[in-house]
């Protein structure tokens, strides 16, 4: 009798473990099929249009007259084989979209995320003396990074080698050493 009890016992337990690998495999290819629709649905330029082209609204009500302010910062990344588009606002939104799909929206509900996001944003202030008013945004050349800073003036961008980047000589530099930041904190989040 017991050796029966312990036959049916490990049954059941390995019906439960078939059971919990098949519902997980299931459920890794709805969310696989749900990203693919999204990125048909939303492909990545129409997203990054949007974002470059948002409207500031009510975020920059409080600023002077003939103050210049960036409410949003974007770096689009050529990273060789892709590009990443990181988007972030003054108020602390955070977006990461990457060009042959996928991405990381709504992060910025995370403490950690908003915060490495208003930093960004704002640290994108004081790299307006070294940018030029744009009014068009194109993707970057192969091995550079991109910025835009949304401002209530217009925008501004500039670009540099990633080669500048990695050996220190980029005026970019710490610019993009916060943007990455807020990437390390979006990747921390979406683990969660």
């Amino acid at each position: 009798m017991e050796i029966a009890l312990y036959i049916v016992l490990a049954i059941s337990q390995v019906g439960l473990l078939v059971y919990y690998f098949l519902y997980n495999r299931r459920k890794k290819q709805k969310e696989s099929e749900r990203r693919a629709a999204l990125t048909k649905e939303f492909p990545y330029e129409t997203l990054r249009g949007i974002a470059l082209n948002t409207n500031p609204g009510a975020m920059l009500a409080t600023i002077p007259q003939g103050e210049t302010a960036v409410y949003s910062a974007v770096m689009d990344w050529d990273m060789g084989n892709d590009i990443v588009t990181l988007i972030t606002t003054i108020t602390g939104e955070a977006t990461l979209y990457v060009k042959s799909g996928g991405g990381i929206i709504g992060s910025g509900k995370y403490p950690s995320v908003s915060s490495a996001a208003q930093h960004f944003t704002s640290a994108a202030q004081a790299h307006l003396s070294h940018a030029t008013s744009v009014t068009n945004t194109p993707l970057p050349q192969g091995n550079c990074v991109q910025f835009f800073l949304l401002t209530n003036k217009g925008k501004f961008s500039g670009t540099d080698l990633l080669t500048n980047i990695e050996n220190k000589t980029s005026l970019w530099l710490p610019l993009f050493e916060e943007a990455n930041k807020v990437i390390g904190e979006m990747r921390a989040t979406a683990t969660v």
